[in-house]
């Protein structure tokens, strides 16, 4: 008897040995990409971006080369939520979905604007979702048409977008966890913003292998969202890096201030000239690539106050201005206008998300928990009230530890410039 019982059991435990629940790969639609809208009778629209593997085998981004042929297909499906969507959308594919790739999350201005509350839940539960997500808004447009747009440096337009933000200085594979994190603090949140960008001139094609510019993503800057998780408005791309330098996030910018003339003669001069704006005058341009923040919250009066201090390392690009670099006086006037450019651009930011937007976006509150609990305690419950009255002292710091490869540029002196 007891023979004939182990030899059962043995039987069995050859049989039912193995990964039963196995998918092998060509049985799989690997999602790199996942979009939501909602529609206007309520409903969501789900998109996905599909690889293509035999495209992805000949010379799609694995290859390293542009294939003529897209390397990704797109699909769509209604649903009540993220999981009824996707059910759906299975209904018209030869292969499992399977999002365990899936690197970014696409969202319409709409959803954004009736608030993500109801599709956040299943990106942080579904052990299928990445917590180091890329997330994005698509402004004025849809996630399916963001998606639908083939982006001719990469097989896959969800992996440009993650390029893009990376080139852009900001970091990547975190904003889905940042905005958790951030929901969970001060109630606001941040997401990149994404836009849709016609060619700036139409150029036709004469031949069929030139390549004008066509419709393209543009990383836009960044989407805020209030403590009931709805859109509250926009940073875009010349005020986001604000935001990202002061929690400390910022790798690397460029930035462009107005050299006049009077500069060439003292020192300083009227801010107003450096801050007119950098499309007219003389130029210099500099590359910041070290970035520093320091906020220390003053805890005297009734309201608190902040003391910003951010820093920075970088060195002159070009320079149209009448200074000759290579006096270190000069580069030292560069260095004071350019802290007084950044002082008045970071400012002007600070107040519009005071005023406008009334999230607090740059963790002030979560310092004040950090530094003084017992006095957080007292005006957590108000945040949101306080918050836009506080009043911010900020100081910019920036060392220029070069000025390329010359000092004194190399074309001739130009007019109001000083003389060799």
């Amino acid at each position: 008897m007891f023979r004939k019982i182990s030899s059962v059991f043995l039987a069995l435990s050859l049989i039912l040995t193995g990964c039963w629940d196995r998918q092998e790969l060509n049985d799989q639609a690997i999602v790199l990409g996942w979009g939501m809208d909602l529609m206007e009778n309520g409903e969501y629209l789900a998109t996905a971006n599909l690889v293509l593997p035999l495209v992805s085998k000949s010379g799609g981004q694995e290859s390293g080369g542009q294939s003529s042929t897209s390397g990704f297909m797109t699909e769509s499906a209604f649903g009540k939520n993220n999981r009824d969507a996707e059910q759906n959308m299975q209904r018209k594919l030869s292969r499992v979905l399977f999002p365990g790739h899936r690197r970014n999350i696409f969202i319409g201005e709409k959803l954004a604007e009736k608030g993500v509350f109801s599709i956040m839940d299943e990106y942080g539960r579904s052990p299928m979702v990445r917590p180091r997500s890329n997330i994005f808004v698509v402004k004025g447009g849809t996630a399916q048409e963001a998606m639908s747009i083939a982006y001719q440096l990469e097989a896959n337009p969800a992996i440009a977008v993650q390029k893009i933000q990376e080139k852009s200085g900001a970091p990547i594979s975190r904003s889905l966890l940042d905005f958790f994190i951030m929901a969970n603090g001060t109630g606001c949140g941040v997401m990149p913003a994404l836009s849709i960008e016609t060619p700036e001139v139409n150029t036709d094609k004469k031949t069929p292998e030139d390549s004008p510019p066509q419709t393209t993503l543009s990383l836009y800057g960044a989407a805020v969202f209030n403590e009931k998780l709805k859109l509250a408005g926009y940073l875009n791309y010349d005020e986001f890096w604000v935001r990202l330098w002061i929690t400390n996030q910022l790798a690397f910018r460029n930035f462009t201030t107005i050299i006049n003339s009077i500069d060439a003669d003292k020192p300083g001069g009227a801010a107003a000239d450096a801050l007119s704006g950098a499309t007219r005058g003389k130029t210099v341009s500099i590359n910041v690539d070290t970035f520093k923040s320091q906020i220390t919250p003053v805890m005297t009066g009734a309201l608190p106050k902040f003391r910003i201090l951010l820093e920075g390392k970088g060195f002159i690009e070009e320079n149209n201005s009448p200074l000759n670099l290579s006096k270190p006086d000069n580069v030292q006037k560069v260095e004071v206008r350019m802290n007084q450019y950044l002082e008045a651009r970071i400012k002007k930011v600070l107040t519009k998300v005071q005023k406008d937007f009334k999230c607090d976006i740059f963790g002030f509150g979560d310092t004040i928990h950090h530094r003084h609990p017992y006095q957080w305690k007292k005006l957590a419950a108000d945040w949101d009230t306080i918050f836009p009255d506080i009043d911010m002292d900020i100081t910019v710091k920036l060392d220029l530890t070069g000025t390329g490869l010359t000092g004194q540029s190399l074309l001739p002196t130009r007019d109001g410039g000083e003389g060799k």
